[in-house]
């Protein structure tokens, strides 16, 4: 996940993401984390459509992902729901379906940064420290990916 942060193409940052998903989903669900492990698998397979469709044809799959992700958000929240916090990655894993909607990295790169945050507390609260600290590494990542990937407005010195 750490090297998706940095990738400036969207269909490489987005399979890339797919392989990590997977591997932190199922390490989630090893470590008590069912709701967590649920939301990544989940993550994965929308990055895994992003991925796989080209960039002409991505708008079309815009609302089959958000729907895909909500009803399995929710199926996951019925089987796996026992605190409040279990809401968190699921939310999280939501909120980022919805920014795709820009088909910009720059704001896919922010949408993960943001929900990166409910995912560290949710794994506080269940205990489950070193992937904690993965996603505080990664955190970091997509910062320094925000700012080393931003847009930069050349100044044309004759107009100063």
């Amino acid at each position: 996940m750490l090297a998706c942060t940095q990738m400036q193409r969207r269909r490489k940052m987005m399979f890339t993401k797919f392989l990590a998903e997977v591997c932190n989903g199922t390490y989630l669900v090893l470590s008590g984390g069912l709701a967590g492990g649920f939301a990544a698998w989940i993550a994965g397979t929308g990055g895994l459509v992003q991925a796989l469709t080209p960039d002409r044809n991505l708008k079309k799959t815009i609302w089959p992902r958000i729907i895909g992700a909500v009803l399995l958000s929710a199926l996951s929240i019925y089987i796996a729901y026992k605190n409040p916090f279990d809401l968190l990655p699921l939310g999280a894993v939501t909120f980022c379906r919805f920014m795709e909607l820009h088909h910009n990295p720059e704001r896919i790169r922010l949408a993960y940064y943001v929900s990166g945050f409910p995912w560290m507390l949710y794994l506080y609260v269940n205990e489950i420290y070193f992937m904690l600290g993965s996603v505080a590494v990664m955190n970091i990542m997509f910062l320094i990916g925000l700012l080393r990937h931003r847009p930069r407005k050349v100044v044309n010195i004759d107009q100063v």
